[in-house]
């Protein structure tokens, strides 16, 4: 695997603008290959025109001002998409572990624990003001993202429009999901949950017990759930984050005792050693790279 395809096969978070080209692929076969094999949601607007895809065995048809949100336990066939001459699509896939880079408060998660919990997929249908203002999010957030590694607070900048773009369309979906006769999947509900707790606790919790004593379930019943819905079991899930949380922490400065202070390890040590063995650097040459 080339540094190129290691780089896109560990991102959580893809965007793509879409035209009418009938005759150019959508995906690349590297993109297909990690779209189809990656745990992600998707949300696909269409701005203008139609265009369709197969979802698991099925195909599945939007037109105009359509905003479809399906759940890693759909598989979307890159490869099955078709377009009208006149189609304009945004279309982006990202894991939920994703939204921890980003500050979203409590309340955005209580807001959008329903639609994270839903079973099955579901078309919404904007208003042209909505879908004109969202796909405006979208262009913005393509453009950033395709600038260069030094191109002056691109980090900032594409976290700053992440959140506004995740906070709209967790609006506009929270106003549709409003108006369906929802009965959510036990197991989503309970990843959901596992989430939120994660969000506020992982600083200070690092085990699978005190998340599963908190759900009212086993250990071992949280990561099979885990394991069946993202594909990682509950302690890989507690300590990417935990590893997220200390490069962000890295990247600002603060010395590996408070790091090690702030997440709740029982020393720089022991700190050291969590850290090298998941990211394969100690925290002392992750911040010379930096």
């Amino acid at each position: 695997m080339s540094s190129i395809d290691k780089l896109i096969d560990n991102r959580d978070f893809f965007a793509f603008h879409i035209k009418g080209n009938k005759s150019k692929p959508v995906f690349s076969p590297q993109q297909q290959h990690i779209l189809a094999n990656k745990s992600l949601y998707s949300l696909c607007l269409i701005k203008k025109g139609e265009t369709s895809f197969i979802i698991n065995d099925e195909r599945v048809q939007v037109g105009q001002h359509h905003l479809l949100l399906t759940h890693p336990s759909s598989k979307v066939n890159g490869a099955s998409v078709t377009k009208s001459w006149d189609c304009e699509v945004y279309l982006i896939f990202f894991s939920i572990d994703f939204t921890f880079k980003l500050e979203f408060q409590k309340d955005f998660f209580d807001f959008t624990k329903k639609s994270l919990a839903l079973d099955s997929n579901h078309i919404f249908s904007l208003s042209a003001p909505d879908a004109a203002n969202l796909s405006n999010l979208f262009k913005q957030f393509i453009h950033y993202d395709k600038q260069s590694g030094d191109y002056i607070f691109k980090p900032q900048i594409i976290k700053s429009l992440t959140e506004v773009l995740f906070c709209e369309i967790a609006r506009l979906a929270s106003q549709n999901i409003k108006n369906i006769p929802v009965v959510p999947s036990r197991k989503r509900e309970i990843l959901a949950n596992f989430y939120l707790l994660l969000k506020q606790s992982f600083r200070r919790e690092h085990m699978v017990q005190f998340y599963a004593s908190e759900l009212g379930i086993t250990p071992k019943h949280l990561s099979v759930i885990t394991k069946e819905l993202t594909g990682k079991p509950a302690i890989e899930l507690i300590q990417n984050v935990l590893v997220e949380e200390a490069k962000c922490l890295l990247r600002q400065g603060l010395s590996i005792g408070e790091i090690a202070k702030q997440l709740h390890f029982s020393d720089q040590s022991f700190f050291g050693k969590f850290f090298k063995r998941n990211v394969g650097i100690s925290p002392k040459e992750f911040r010379q790279k930096a």
